[in-house]
């Protein structure tokens, strides 16, 4: 199956918004024209956000649900129309390749993941599914999904929408596509891709769109961490605090590296956790290594990063747990800028 770059699937909603002052690198919305407006936004207000960085790939079939159930870290029989869920997708060695969210429509499974991992991931699946009467489609072209987040967010839902998910993972379905509680007033919208631009000025009048890294920032104040090339293959899924944030089932049957992460889960031998960090300067990306100065080699990985409003740059990095506790810890080398613990997940 091949995946189709997000940004061409979605032409028509990315030139609507060049039109409208937004600016484009590689691939992703920087600002629409007034940056330090929407640096305050972001703390202030209800920021509203295209997220180019995405895929998503139905699944279909007799067998699909069984075939899921089979692949995923989580619980695929508890899906339904109204309820999403966080999962993780692993090596046989119980390390994750992708960090996702699915959703059921019908007798049709979706798996959104970052779209830098979801041709191989699709063409993985695709191997296991052998004789299984089971269809992997690529779905980005047919929607634009959309973020928005904030003090307010669920408001703006409501005055757009008439309703808003409650709770975490909960989901409800419209003409146009669905809304999904991703955080507390932290909402991801799927929209039909010819209705795209007329829901984008719609929301737009009532929230202020802003560039893709302050969605990045918000993901990571809420502790939901994204899988990347840069981190791919590298943690079990408790590493990530996926445990935490309910992507593992512990009651299911066998999936790829289930064992591992069992043990890693009962007999509580995972010695690096995620931790929220803070560096008041510098910069930082996925895959950037973390120091404590006492100690010989990195302590720790960057999964995301992005600016903080207020500056520095705020992280969601996999450290060991004893270097994180003692502090001290340093972005990029040794001497790296100095980094502050804001938060374990």
């Amino acid at each position: 199956m091949t995946m189709t770059p997000t940004e061409s699937a979605n032409s028509g909603l990315i030139e609507h918004l060049r039109q409208r002052g937004a600016q484009f690198e590689a691939g992703r919305v920087v600002h629409f024209g007034q940056p330090e407006g929407e640096r305050a936004a972001v703390l202030a207000g209800v920021t509203l956000h295209v997220l180019t960085g995405v895929a998503l790939v139905e699944v279909s079939g007799e067998d699909a649900q069984t075939f899921l159930q089979g692949q995923l870290s989580n619980d695929v029989d508890a899906l339904s129309a109204t309820r999403a869920q966080l999962s993780t997708y692993c090596t046989p060695q119980g390390r994750m390749l992708a960090t996702l969210i699915a959703w059921r429509n019908a007798d049709t499974f979706v798996l959104q993941l970052p779209a830098e991992l979801a041709a191989a991931i699709a063409a993985r699946l695709h191997k296991h599914v052998l004789r299984a009467k089971v269809r992997l489609v690529d779905a980005t072209a047919r929607y634009a999904v959309l973020g928005l987040g904030g003090h307010g967010a669920a408001d703006v839902l409501l005055a757009d929408c008439g309703s808003a998910p409650a709770q975490a993972m909960a989901r409800l379905e419209f003409d146009w596509g669905s809304v999904l509680c991703v955080h507390s007033q932290l909402y991801q919208l799927v929209v039909a891709a010819d209705a795209a631009a007329q829901h984008w000025d719609r929301l737009a009048k009532l929230a202020r769109p802003a560039g893709a890294q302050w969605w990045d920032w918000r993901l990571i104040q809420a502790g939901l961490p994204t899988l990347s090339l840069a981190t791919q293959d590298r943690f079990v899924p408790q590493m990530a605090g996926m445990d935490t944030l309910g992507a593992i089932s512990f009651d299911k049957g066998c999936y790829p590296g289930q064992e591992i992460v069992a043990r890693a889960h009962y007999r509580g031998q995972v010695k690096r956790r995620l931790f929220h960090l803070h560096a008041g300067a510098g910069d930082s990306a996925a895959g950037v290594e973390l120091f404590e100065p006492s100690q010989t080699g990195a302590v720790g990985l960057v999964m995301n990063a992005a600016p903080a409003p207020a500056g520095g740059v705020d992280l969601l990095a996999v450290v060991q747990i004893d270097s994180a506790g003692r502090g001290g810890l340093r972005l990029g080398a040794p001497d790296g800028p100095a980094l502050s613990l804001a938060g374990q997940h």
